[in-house]
């Protein structure tokens, strides 16, 4: 009787060994058979990705509007904490997303290890492509052990930047629509630029900063929807400037622009006040500017992204359409509301409402 209760405890003790044995075996064979695909990214950095993409980090806004606007449940969490007005331009179901971060530009605050834990399949590094880029993609990929994907955030591009991710996160048929839309905007901005005449182009200041005397310049990505819709920026680019110069009210007054286009800033922990409001409530010295006599003032929308730079990505689409029927309604001949509403459907997923419309438009159109 022991001898049999003993062969009975054996064979129980060798089953569950054969079990357990089994349940590693199939998920050390799950890992390693993940299908990898190598791709080339914009940058022409070759990358090896995983086959099917579920998670994504961005490492700055460019990233982040894109994804959001593309495949939204990929998008692993915020860059930055919505303000309280973005909040309502942006779909309920990813008010829940993490707030992880940056990693791009001078104000970086993600915390690599949170990222890591939380299993990014691959990071997205959206900006200008240069070898600095490379380096920096490649140094991350070494650092996190993740695979880093460069995209590019020049506005002519976009239309690509759509078509490549949507075919390395499977969402080929969006990515094309969105891409038919960007190039399709691109192209009739560049045609209808063309025919402007030289006696109708005016003069254009983008006042940004927290006193308006910061700006973008002619040339720089910031400027580049100004410069498309055939905007002539007073401000000229220097020489290792990084997008943005600082001036002062003597310069502002010798340049003396047709139209100003103020930027709205907004501090994501504390809220702010827009530079619109700054200048029309200003001292006599911006009253001095043709710009401001002549009622010429309008704001940059701004929500969920402002429409003309800030991030430079898709947000600017709708920015062209703006600025060029705002400058040029003679030449930029659509109704500007019906093109608001059909870019907010599109690319936010989002049915704008009247009040929504107007809020939007507070200061940006002419009355």
């Amino acid at each position: 009787m022991k001898l049999h209760k003993l062969l009975l405890i054996l064979t129980s003790i060798g089953l569950s060994c054969c079990c357990f044995c089994g349940c590693g075996q199939n998920k050390t064979a799950s890992v390693s058979t993940q299908k990898m695909q190598e791709i080339t990214d914009m940058a022409g950095r070759s990358v090896t990705i995983p086959e099917t993409i579920d998670k994504v980090y961005s490492t700055g806004q460019p990233g982040v509007v894109i994804l959001y606007t593309l495949c939204p449940d990929k998008l692993l969490g915020w860059d930055l904490k919505l303000s309280v007005e973005e909040e309502d331009y942006i779909n309920a179901k990813y008010l829940s997303l993490p707030v992880l971060g940056l990693m791009q530009g001078g104000n970086s605050s993600a915390n690599k290890e949170e990222i890591m834990e939380r299993g990014p399949d691959i990071v997205l590094l959206m900006t200008a492509i240069d070898e600095s880029t490379k380096e920096t993609a490649d140094e991350l990929q070494e650092t996190m052990n993740i695979p880093v994907v460069i995209a590019d955030y020049n506005l002519e591009n976009l239309s690509n930047t759509y078509e490549f991710l949507g075919k390395i996160l499977n969402e080929k048929d969006r990515a094309k629509t969105l891409s038919d839309y960007c190039n399709n905007t691109i192209q009739s901005a560049k045609e209808t630029t063309a025919k402007i005449k030289q006696e109708d182009l005016l003069t254009v200041y983008y006042a940004q900063g927290s006193d308006g005397l910061q700006t973008a310049p002619k040339g720089s990505v910031h400027s580049e929807v100004i410069d498309l819709v055939g905007g002539d920026n007073v401000v000229e680019l220097e020489a290792d400037s990084d997008g943005r110069l600082n001036i002062n009210m003597e310069q502002l007054l010798l340049y003396n622009p047709d139209v100003i286009i103020a930027s709205y800033s907004m501090d994501h922990d504390t809220g702010g006040e827009g530079v619109f409001s700054i200048i029309s409530n200003s001292s006599k010295e911006w009253k001095l500017l043709e710009a401001v006599k002549g009622d010429r003032v309008y704001s940059t929308p701004c929500f969920p992204y402002n429409w003309l730079d800030m991030p430079p990505s898709v947000n600017r689409m709708i920015g062209i359409k703006w600025l060029g029927n705002l400058l040029y309604p003679q030449y930029y001949q659509y109704d500007i509301k019906e093109e608001i509403k059909e870019f907010y459907s599109l690319f936010y997923q989002k049915e704008l409402k009247d009040e929504e419309l107007d809020n939007l438009l507070q200061g940006a159109i002419k009355n």
